[in-house]
C-alpha cells in the first residue's frame, strides 16, 4: 500500500499538535508527581546531584536516631545518679539521727542502713538502657557516631557505682561495702560495731559514737561529691549529644531542601503551562482544519 502524502502545511500542523500533546503529558506528570525531574532522562546532572543530597540526608537521619538513643542512655544514667544520691542522703540522715536515738531505734537504724545500701546496689543493677549499663562497670562504653568520618563520634566511658566501689572515705578510697555481707555494712561505713551496741548513756561512749558518726557523714559527703562530679560529666556529654542532634536535624532538612530545589516542580507554573498548552492544542486543531480546507476544495472540481 502506498504511503499517504500530506501537504507541508498539514504535516507542520500535525507535528506541532504532537509536540503539544507530549508537553501536555509531561506537564500532567509533573502536576501528579510534584517532580520536575524524576529520572536521569529528564536531567541527568540535576537528578544525580539531588540523589546524592537525598542519600546523605538519609544516612544522617539514621545517625540522628542513634544520637537520640544515646541521649536516652545518658538520661538513664543521670536519673539513676540522682536516685542514688537521694538514697545516700537518706543514709546520711539516719546516721545523724542515730546520735540521739534509743538502743531500739539504733537497732532499727542499722536495718535501715543495710536496706538502703542493698537498694543502691539494686538500682545500679537495674539502670540499663538498650542492654547497656554505664554505672555498673568502668569497662562499659557508649559510642555515638555523628557521620561517616571515623573521628566524628563521642565515646562515653562507664563508671563503677557498685556499692563495693561507690562509698568512699575522706581520702577518696573505696570503703569496700559489700551487700552480700549485710552484717558488715555498718562496720564498713565507719562504725566498729552495730549501732545498738553503743551505750550512749555514757559520755565517753557518746563521744566515740559521735566521732564515728562524723567520720561516716564525711565519707558520705565525699561519696556524694564524687557522684555529683560523675553525673556532671554525663550531663555534659548528654548536652553535647543534644547539640549534635539539633544540628543533624537541621542539616538533614537543609540537604533535603537542596535536593527538592533540584527536582521539585513549581505547581503554579506547571498549572499555567497546562492551561497554555491546552489553548495551544485547540488552536493547533483549528490550524490543522484550516490547512485541510485547501485540499477539500479540490473535491469541488469533481462535483
Amino acid at each position: 500500500m502506498s504511503d499517504i502524502t500530506l501537504s507541508a502545511s498539514v504535516r507542520g500542523n500535525l507535528l506541532s499538535l504532537q509536540s503539544t500533546a507530549n508537553l501536555i503529558g509531561r506537564t500532567q506528570d509533573r502536576l501528579s508527581s510534584g517532580l520536575a525531574i524524576s529520572s536521569p532522562i529528564d536531567d541527568a546532572v540535576k537528578y544525580f546531584q539531588a540523589k546524592s543530597l537525598s542519600t546523605r540526608a538519609g544516612d544522617l537521619s539514621e545517625r540522628k536516631d542513634k544520637i537520640d538513643q544515646g541521649i536516652s542512655t545518658l538520661e538513664t544514667v543521670i536519673e539513676a545518679t540522682e536516685a542514688i544520691e537521694d538514697l545516700t542522703q537518706q543514709i546520711k540522715g539516719i546516721v545523724d539521727s542515730a546520735r540521739s536515738g534509743s538502743k531500739d531505734e539504733r537497732k532499727e537504724a542499722s536495718s535501715q542502713l543495710k536496706e538502703l545500701v542493698t537498694q543502691i546496689q539494686r538500682l545500679v543493677d537495674d539502670a540499663s538502657y538498650g542492654g547497656l549499663n554505664l554505672i555498673n562497670s568502668s569497662a562499659s562504653t557508649l559510642s555515638v557516631r555523628f557521620s561517616e568520618k571515623s573521628d566524628s563520634k563521642l565515646d562515653v566511658n562507664g563508671v563503677n557505682l557498685n556499692v563495693s566501689k561507690f562509698f568512699l572515705n575522706t581520702a577518696g578510697v573505696a570503703l569496700g561495702v559489700e551487700v552480700t555481707n549485710a552484717t558488715q555494712i555498718v562496720d564498713d561505713l565507719g562504725f566498729s560495731d552495730a549501732l545498738s551496741a553503743y551505750n550512749l548513756s555514757q559520755a565517753s561512749v557518746q563521744a566515740v559514737f559521735n566521732s564515728k558518726a562524723d567520720t561516716v557523714i564525711k565519707n558520705l559527703e565525699r561519696t556524694v561529691t564524687n557522684l555529683r562530679s560523675k553525673a556532671a560529666t554525663v550531663a555534659t556529654n548528654a548536652a553535647i549529644l543534644s547539640v549534635r542532634l539539633d544540628f543533624t536535624s537541621e542539616y538533614v532538612n537543609v540537604l533535603q531542601e537542596g535536593a527538592d530545589k533540584l527536582t521539585l516542580a513549581d505547581l503554579n507554573e506547571e498549572g499555567a503551562n497546562l492551561l497554555a498548552l491546552q489553548t495551544r492544542q485547540q488552536l493547533g486543531i483549528q490550524a490543522l482544519s484550516f490547512a485541510g480546507q485547501s485540499e477539500q476544495a479540490i473535491i469541488g472540481l469533481f462535483r
